[in-house]
């Protein structure tokens, strides 16, 4: 009989270490159903970094430049389409930062265009012509000077792909614009997009200058 009474406590016993291991695993499986889940990688912050510290006198860096642009210069030449999206930017703070913002068109057919306006402010003037003359010298074909447009301003077109731009500087402040179209543009369209470009500049740049 007290064999047989050990034995009953021994399954009693048993069948409660069963019954708490049960129980852990439940409390450790209900934990984990509320973990974080993994980070999903997203496009730079509108944020960008930080804004550059411009010496006396220099323009401040633009930010949130899509709201100051529409592109509606372009109406006349192409169709927008979808909404503008842009960020700030600011890898080299202490250097350049400013903001850029992005617009998708369509030519009729499948034929589209991107327009990006990239606007940033430099630490000082100098900074400014340093890098506006190293823009210059990129893979373009030759640059032509435009008129009438900040301190210097030129336009260009790809030597080897279908991008056209323009780009002007006032002091410490440069601002691009710049169409990646396909197929390439006719030249109707190329002469529609520099004049869309110089007319949307000279409205641009007194809103980031005043």
């Amino acid at each position: 009989m007290a064999d047989t009474s050990r034995n009953k406590i021994w399954v009693v016993v048993g069948a409660s270490f069963v019954a708490v291991g049960l129980l852990i695993r439940l409390a450790i499986a209900m934990g984990g159903s509320h973990a974080s889940p993994t980070p999903i990688a997203s496009r730079p912050s509108l944020d960008g970094g930080g804004a550059v510290t411009v010496s006396p006198g220099g323009y401040p860096a633009p930010r949130s430049l899509c709201e100051r642009v529409d592109f509606q210069e372009f109406a006349g030449v192409f169709q927008l389409q979808g909404a503008r999206d842009g960020y700030n930017t600011g890898l080299e703070p202490e250097v350049v930062s400013g903001s850029m913002c992005e617009q998708s068109m369509s030519r009729g057919g499948t034929g589209t265009v991107e327009v990006t306006v990239l606007c940033s402010a430099w630490q000082d003037i100098a900074k400014a012509i340093e890098g506006f003359e190293l823009g210059r010298a990129a893979p373009y074909g030759p640059p032509e000077a435009v008129s009438g447009l900040g301190d210097q301003a030129y336009r260009y077109r790809g030597s080897n792909h279908p991008t056209v731009g323009m780009k002007a500087r006032v002091r410490n402040l440069d601002c691009k614009v710049e169409a990646e179209p396909k197929p390439p543009m006719t030249d109707a369209e190329v002469d529609g997009s520099f004049a869309a470009m110089q007319q949307l500049l000279q409205t641009l740049i007194p809103k980031l200058t005043h």
